[in-house]
């Protein structure tokens, strides 16, 4: 099994790779590049906390979602992830909240602009689109901007593969009557590539709300997807490369009432439209970039008045949020000498956001109508940022970078990274991170009816982080320890005044969180392959109460202690097979009746996977997860997955 900490010449797609893992294994800190900088560099010559998932990891989660698959990684955890389909996951990412982790597609920040805290719905990226996953772990936003404070997740997509024209087809069945099938078309021709496919699934699902009794007889909730997407490619000549990417996505998903509670008509539908454009022109020390995107997300929940909760507060209830955002970016990677490296750039968005409700409540004769125009409801930014890069200095290695932002409505605000390491020799590595980041308000924050506050600021931090890094035992066992600390002022919160019971979004409080990580690999013996991984992550919150500050626990649903393991083992040159174990520790909830921390308790999952290749036209693979049929909660009151079963088929022509 291939998680590497870095990775090698991308895999060539769509064909199944058949890699002898242990003939081509070596330090994972020589001659392997990364793209943490924006650019091509060996992992020797940087500091950062990259993880990377190759494409034949990939194959070899299948039948996971996105979602599924990061939440078997070093720092993340993702809440809802085995939730029922259509549930959004929250991603948390080093016990930083929601929003905090920055999604990219092929370096496009891509978000929800009408999400509360500006977070991406990770059900919007199909596996079957993704050719690696790049995970960058402390704050980012020097180089990414807002919402890269505690890292950044880059998705990128596959690639056309080296075959004039070639056809892919896939298809799966499995629990909850969950059945996925696509086709893809790709190929090369002179100048120019193309991939084009097509993703549909349809789950009966499982009841969304827990029914503590087992006796209500709660409805299943049910989910349907279609996936569109798209990539060209052109090279213009020696220099230029253009790209071009489309991400269709459309679902529509059952909902229950809320935690323990069931409804029977409340639906939900979301639609995401992805355009992105990207050139970059190589010159003979460097490349220049430009990158534009346009997203657009339409979601409308309707709660219908055939069926009725008892003590709900809505007989009927449709709101609709609609969110556009446009980015551009331009950068210049530069290697001004051999030592020395500059990377600068500058970034324009723009977002709006669009809200209607329409509400009839028990209590109010009159229907409740309000609207938010998005001529009333944007904002902007503007971005520039410079990094230099000092590396092939006898193992010394420095990145000094800065950011200046500008806000519409806020004003500006600045970012600073020092980032040394030192490679003591070819199988050992130090690094110090000390950077700052920020997160600016959401749309929603600004300027949703009853609760928008527009002279919100953005939360910002200062993180720290070092560890150590080495490969040994003739390059048999790779890990890596890191420790962080992150200082968040100005952390936006929901206030509600108990004596008026009017509520507001308020910069108020200040965080920390603090926590180690160690990951590591293991190749026992030719074929055999152990990953594991453990984070320990903690932290508090401070707010003002009674004239002084009170100190508290606050990162709810989130382990103090997690545990992921894989045993895989390539028996043969088509055979894989693998078990692995997750261990979630103790997590809390807060409770508003006790005004409590409430105990989630703490829980285990134990999954098994094989699949078997013939050549490259055929795989088949079975996915068992759960297999202890354990019964836990990620989020007190939904369900999440019992005992659950995937199995399918891939075709390349």
């Amino acid at each position: 099994m291939q998680l590497k900490f870095y990775t090698t010449a991308l895999l060539a797609l769509p064909c199944f790779t058949v890699v002898a893992q242990d003939s081509s294994r070596i330090s994972q800190l020589n001659e392997i590049t990364v793209t943490a900088n924006k650019g091509p560099l060996k992992a020797s010559e940087t500091g950062k906390v990259v993880t990377i998932l190759t494409r034949e990891y990939l194959q070899q989660n299948s039948g996971k979602s996105i979602a599924g698959i990061l939440n078997q990684q070093t720092g993340l955890v993702l809440i809802g992830a085995e939730n029922n389909r259509g549930t959004t996951p929250s991603i948390i990412m080093r016990g930083a909240a929601s929003g905090n982790a920055l999604v990219l597609v092929d370096g496009l920040p891509v978000t929800d602009a009408s999400q509360s805290n500006n977070s991406f719905d990770l059900n919007f990226i199909t596996p079957d689109q993704v050719e690696r996953i790049e995970i960058l772990r402390g704050s980012q936003s020097t180089l990414y901007g807002s919402n890269a404070v505690a890292g950044v997740i880059n998705i990128i997509t596959r690639k056309s593969g080296n075959k004039k024209f070639g056809v892919g087809l896939n298809g799966s069945y499995g629990s909850y009557r969950d059945f996925q099938g696509g086709a893809n078309i790709h190929g090369n021709v002179q100048r120019f590539s193309y991939l084009l496919s097509y993703q549909h699934e349809k789950a009966n699902g499982f009841s969304d709300a827990y029914d503590p009794t087992g006796k209500a007889n709660f409805d299943k909730d049910g989910f349907r997807q279609d996936a569109v997407f798209a990539k060209l490619g052109l090279s213009a000549g020696k220099h230029w490369n253009f790209q071009y990417l489309l991400n269709w996505n459309n679902y529509r998903h059952d909902l229950d009432e809320g935690a323990f509670q069931d409804d029977k008509d409340y639906t939900g539908k979301s639609k995401y439209l992805l355009n992105g454009f990207g050139s970059e022109y190589r010159f003979k020390n460097g490349s220049w970039h430009v990158l534009y995107s346009y997203q657009r997300t339409n979601r409308t929940i309707v709660n219908d008045s055939a069926f009725q909760v008892p003590g709900a507060y809505a007989k009927f209830d449709s709101t609709l949020f609609t969110a556009n955002t446009h980015q551009v970016e331009t950068y210049v990677n530069w290697d001004v000498t051999h030592q020395i490296r500059l990377i600068g750039g500058a970034a324009y968005s723009r977002s709006n956001m669009q809200q209607k409700d329409y509400l009839q409540s028990f209590y109010s004769p009159a229907p409740e109508t309000t609207i938010l125009s998005p001529d009333s409801s944007h904002t902007s930014q503007t971005s520039l940022y410079a990094s230099l890069l000092l590396h092939n200095m006898d193992g010394f290695n420095l990145e000094v970078g800065g950011r200046f932002n500008y806000h519409n409505l806020y004003g500006n605000n600045q970012t600073i990274s020092l980032n040394p390491s030192y490679l003591i020799n070819e199988h050992h590595k130090v690094f110090v991170n000390i950077s700052s980041a920020y997160s600016v308000p959401s749309l929603y924050q600004l300027y949703t009816n009853g609760y928008g506050n527009t002279g919100l600021k953005p939360e910002t931090t200062t993180s720290y982080e070092a560890g150590y890094q080495a490969n040994v035992a003739h390059n048999q066992v790779d890990f890596r320890v890191t420790g962080f600390w992150r200082d968040t002022r100005d952390l936006i919160i929901f206030y509600t005044d108990m004596t008026t019971y009017a509520s507001q979004f308020r910069n108020a409080n200040k965080q920390k969180a603090y926590g180690v990580e160690v990951e590591g690999s293991w190749q026992i013996t030719k074929g055999l392959v152990l990953t594991a991984n453990y984070t320990y992550a903690d932290g508090r919150v401070t707010i003002l109460q009674d004239k002084k500050d009170t100190s508290y626990y606050n990162l709810y649903r989130i382990p103090k202690h997690a545990v992921n393991a894989t045993l895989g083992y390539q028996a043969t040159p088509a055979l894989y097979v693998s078990a692995s174990g997750k261990y979630t520790g103790q997590r809390y909830e807060y409770d508003f009746l006790s005004k409590k921390n409430v105990p989630m308790g703490d829980y285990y999952t134990l999954d098994l996977y094989g699949e078997y290749k013939f050549g490259n036209l055929l795989k088949i693979f079975a996915g068992f997860r759960n297999i202890t049929d354990y019964k836990y909660f990620d989020i007190s009151g939904f369900n999440s997955r019992r005992f659950n079963f995937t199995t399918g088929v891939f075709v390349n022509l």
